[in-house]
């Protein structure tokens, strides 16, 4: 029979609780700690942004979204003239066509893209569908207030050129009566 002594107590001890302590950390292996599942987040975060701003995502949202604006835009003032057309030169819509080609592209620009932006998931970046949507939208409302803003100009021009017109007429017509009435006596 072995005698037992104080120290080996201590050295069966000790290997128990560093047995305790290899098997506590093989367990853990499996599971990622606290720190790690951070950074693993952290990295995500910080990559995600990438992804959605890269050269090509970014050349995608802008070419896409104002090609589906010229072309909706093209389309919509297309139907609007051949509706004035087709109601009549004396029509309200043919008297307002240019104004038409304008406004409600402002309107319904504005609208989709407020919309879009307010709709967005707080501390997501948007997908490139809606990024898309929103530059289409944005394109279109510019175009829109460029083509009400042309439409308003040239109807001041108009404006302007018939003033003149009607000054010049005006002129000529006191003239003649002037020539008239000296003649007439």
């Amino acid at each position: 029979m072995k005698r037992k002594t104080d120290l080996s107590d201590n050295v069966l001890a000790n290997l128990q609780e560093s047995a305790n302590s290899l098997a506590l950390i093989k367990s853990s292996l499996g599971t990622p700690s606290r720190s790690a599942k951070m950074t693993a987040r952290a990295r995500a975060a910080l990559s995600a942004p990438s992804t959605n701003t890269s050269k090509g995502a970014r050349v995608a949202i802008d070419l896409g979204g104002g090609a589906v604006a010229q072309v909706s835009t093209e389309l919509i003032n297309w139907a609007i003239r051949s509706l004035g057309d087709w109601a009549g030169k004396d029509s309200w819509v043919k008297k307002n066509v240019d104004i038409l080609q304008g406004a409600p592209h402002v309107m319904i620009g504005l609208a989709v893209y407020l919309t879009e932006l307010l709709t967005r998931p707080k501390g997501k970046l948007p997908s490139l569908s809606r990024e898309m949507a929103s530059e289409a939208a944005n394109v279109f409302s510019h175009l829109g207030f460029a083509n009400l803003f042309r439409a308003m100009r040239i109807r001041w021009a108009d404006g302007k050129v018939d003033a003149t017109t009607l000054a010049k007429v005006t002129a000529e017509r006191d003239a003649a009566l002037a020539k008239l009435a000296a003649g007439g006596k």
